[in-house]
């Protein structure tokens, strides 16, 4: 089985929105409009697995114009009845029903490689719902996060995240991916769809975060378009221009009786971080400079 971060694993956007439809009949339309544009690029939906509001609204268009292998949802035990309501426990009722799993079943099918988290992740609960696709039960909110930035970061090429329309819960997933990017824990891209002004605050406190130095400059951390159908290119650009930014040479270069680090011919006084991440072949040049600078003179 090929890498879950190989070009031929499954291009997946996980959409962080409201389990409530909002006030303006846009935010359902922005979620359906993204949809249809995720179905045309035979993209997977990963979501919160509720089945109401602008939640529901996106995973219910997915699987009817898809099927429900398209969409995974992730949800924590505790939500189950607020999220998605008639459902008290996944002993068969109704129409969703508990699947036997088999051991190691995760890997197999290509979400996770493999180590502790992923036997974790074998002990959890799936559903199949024929409206609103399959759904993993995990234990809180922190595994679902988790989970979700997991299935993005081994997704193929032009993988990433995406906010709609939500409340606190949404704007707690959309700055948790943002901090795990900062820290390196994954490099996709992560936007907003900004329906009807709906996210300008953010976006603007972004903008000043980066202009007073607390958030780094460079490529854009947090993207910001106007229309759904603008999602999927958006992240395909952002994902090409990441894949292009690892092309990079990496010398030591003498001067004198010193030396230094070149990026593309280019002198680092400070490497560290590149697309908020550090570079793994800059760290073995920076860990050899520092053998270098160490030998006596």
């Amino acid at each position: 089985m090929p890498s879950p971060s190989s070009s031929s694993a499954q291009t997946r956007i996980c959409v962080f929105c409201g389990s409530s439809p909002g006030a303006s009949p846009s935010h359902l339309a922005a979620a359906r409009h993204l949809a249809e544009y995720m179905h045309k690029h035979s993209i997977h939906l990963v979501y919160g697995g509720g089945t109401t509001g602008v939640m529901g609204e996106i995973a219910r268009t997915v699987v009817r114009l898809g099927g429900k292998d398209r969409v995974t949802g992730v949800i924590p035990e505790s939500l189950l009845g607020r999220e998605r309501p008639g459902v008290e426990d996944v002993e068969g009722k109704g129409k969703e029903r508990e699947k036997k799993l088999p051991r190691n079943w995760a890997r197999r099918m290509g979400w996770v490689g493999g180590g502790k988290a992923d036997q974790d992740t074998d002990k959890a609960k799936l559903l199949l719902d024929e409206e609103y696709g399959q759904v993993l039960i995990v234990p809180d909110l922190q595994a679902r996060k988790k989970k979700m930035i997991e299935l993005i970061r081994d997704g193929g090429p032009g993988s990433g995240f995406v906010a709609l329309s939500g409340g606190i819960g949404t704007m707690d997933e959309l700055f948790e991916v943002l901090s795990w990017k900062q820290m390196g824990v994954h490099a996709r891209g992560v936007c907003v769809v900004n329906v009807d002004g709906f996210w300008d605050g953010v976006v603007g406190w972004v903008g000043k975060a980066v202009g007073e130095g607390f958030v780094r400059k460079g490529r854009p951390i947090l993207g910001n378009v106007e229309k759904a159908e603008e999602v999927v290119g958006w992240l395909r650009g952002y994902d090409e221009e990441r894949v292009k930014g690892r092309e990079r040479k990496v010398e030591i270069v003498k001067t004198g009786d010193d030396h230094c680090v070149h990026l593309n011919g280019i002198e680092l006084k400070a490497p560290d971080v590149v697309d908020n991440v550090l570079v793994p072949d800059i760290r073995a040049s920076v860990k050899l400079l520092q053998e270098f600078s160490d030998k006596p003179s």
